[in-house]
């Protein structure tokens, strides 16, 4: 496969890009990561027409199950539908054009994860910085100030890394008590909530505290304020618009006196999110 040198435009990363019009994507059940390859593949075609004409993308993604698959039995949709459900928001959405493979035996894929473009430093480093794209610009609408969405890795079917449990469960009801001592609305999100929701509550709130995953791409692409935990550089990756705490033992960066300024530190957050927003939009040229 022959490929063009890149760079992306937020970490300044070179990439490999193949000169074809389409590309390959290993399907999972998490959102996370359908918006990871729908994110990476849209900046890829952004700027690809930097230099050549690309009328579109197809992204192939290889999903080792059926159509109908549901990871959960309570699951109230497939990843499927969740995956165009989201895409349909999508700045440019006609750039990409999802092609599903259903019952993929393509080992391949499973180990590399995607092919046709990859970091210059190897096929399996991890993707960054060409992960930013946005929904359309009108969704980015005014908040509910008092209405907090969260998210936790605490009901999930599959047990969460540890490093995205770095906060238990006994140090989310204290980052509870203190929102609600706080006057502030809280609605939680679950696996089983469904996206249509999911979207609704996250678009709508003032700002969302959670763990890094399950909806944290739908914060990201409506450059949401936020509050995004977990023990890893990985949240750095997935998370620009958010204010970041890794640890609750961390004394220097303290999530609980963080919570306790508020609304003080409204600003804060605010000034982080407006940073990743200005920046994509920007990029863009999709006038704020």
């Amino acid at each position: 496969m022959n490929f063009e040198l890149y760079h992306d435009p937020l970490k300044n990363h070179p990439y490999l890009f193949t000169y074809d019009n389409e590309v390959d994507w290993k399907g999972t059940p998490g959102v996370g990561d359908i918006m990871f390859g729908l994110n990476a593949v849209h900046m890829m075609v952004h700027l690809i027409r930097k230099r050549r004409p690309l009328e579109q993308m197809t992204m192939n993604v290889y999903w080792e199950h059926s159509e109908d698959y549901l990871h959960h039995f309570e699951d109230p949709e497939t990843i499927i539908e969740r995956a165009e459900y989201l895409h349909s928001f999508y700045h440019d959405k006609d750039a990409v054009k999802m092609n599903h493979i259903f019952n993929s035996e393509d080992l391949e894929i499973r180990k590399l994860r995607h092919r046709g473009f990859q970091r210059k430093s190897g096929p399996t480093v991890v993707l960054n910085g060409i992960l930013s794209w946005v929904f359309r610009k009108e969704l980015l609408t005014n908040p509910v100030e008092n209405k907090v969405v969260f998210w936790r890795p605490l009901f999930n079917k599959d047990p969460a890394p540890l490093w995205k449990r770095s906060f238990t469960e006994k140090h989310w009801e204290k980052i509870l008590n203190i929102l609600e001592s706080k006057g502030y609305n809280l609605v939680e999100l679950t696996y089983r909530t469904p996206v249509r929701e999911a979207m609704y509550h996250i678009q709508t709130c003032r700002f969302c505290i959670f763990y890094d995953g399950m909806w944290h791409y739908i914060a990201r692409n409506l450059c949401k304020p936020s509050i995004a935990l977990g023990d890893n550089k990985m949240i750095n990756i997935h998370n620009p618009q958010s204010v970041l705490f890794h640890t609750p033992k961390d004394k220097k960066n303290d999530l609980f006196k963080y919570l306790n300024k508020l609304p003080k530190v409204l600003n804060h957050m605010d000034r982080r999110a407006d940073r990743y927003k200005n920046f994509i939009l920007d990029e863009l040229n999709v006038q704020n």
